[in-house]
């Protein structure tokens, strides 16, 4: 948010349950995105996300012990994934959202870079137990927008704050065009 030159803040909603799996991951994101923000709804312009990692049908929410994030780990090495954020944007009776897709190659990680990467606790507070820009450097690859993986879509989240506030940034150097946002209406 810095980065696109606002001032902010951080207020944790409650996190709304994440279903294990979902004909369409693009519009649940959405939709507890929408969840999140409307908790704050009146409250000025409110900006709220949800990551979700998925692979095939099954999604990985942020692992609720270590034993699970072990095991997300492990599914997830040496393989392909998506990564998809939505993000709502409201403000008095408009809501504006839109969802960010990515997709991961994950390094085939080590059982000791896996236990090392527990003991560090950064595993626990991530969809999928793992952030691309931790030190582990879990990614071999991706496709489409860094900032996505890291859990905010910048070029998506400036198109909905342009439908309420001015961003004066430039946004960064990793950051390709996203898809448009499109309004709900009714919400």
């Amino acid at each position: 948010m810095r980065s696109l030159g606002l001032d902010f803040q951080i207020v944790e909603p409650e996190e709304p349950a994440h279903p294990s799996r979902s004909a369409d991951p693009a519009r649940l994101a959405e939709r507890l995105a929408v969840a999140k923000a409307l908790q704050f709804r009146g409250k000025g312009v409110v900006v709220a996300a949800d990551t979700l990692v998925v692979r095939g049908e099954k999604i990985y929410p942020k692992p609720s012990s270590e034993e699970e994030a072990r095991n997300i780990l492990r599914e997830l090495r040496g393989g392909a994934h998506e990564v998809i954020t939505g993000v709502a944007v409201t403000y008095l009776d408009r809501l504006l959202v839109s969802s960010e897709r990515t997709t991961v190659v994950m390094r085939n990680l080590s059982e000791g870079e896996i236990l090392e990467y527990l003991e560090s606790g950064a595993p626990m507070d991530k969809a999928g137990a793992y952030g691309i820009q931790d030190e582990l450097r879990p990614v071999q690859s991706f496709e489409g927008c860094y900032q996505n993986v890291v859990g905010l879509p910048l070029c998506s989240l400036s198109r909905l704050l342009k439908g309420f506030v001015e961003v004066k940034a430039t946004l960064p150097e990793e950051c390709i065009p996203c898809p448009r946002a499109r309004e709900l209406a009714g919400v």
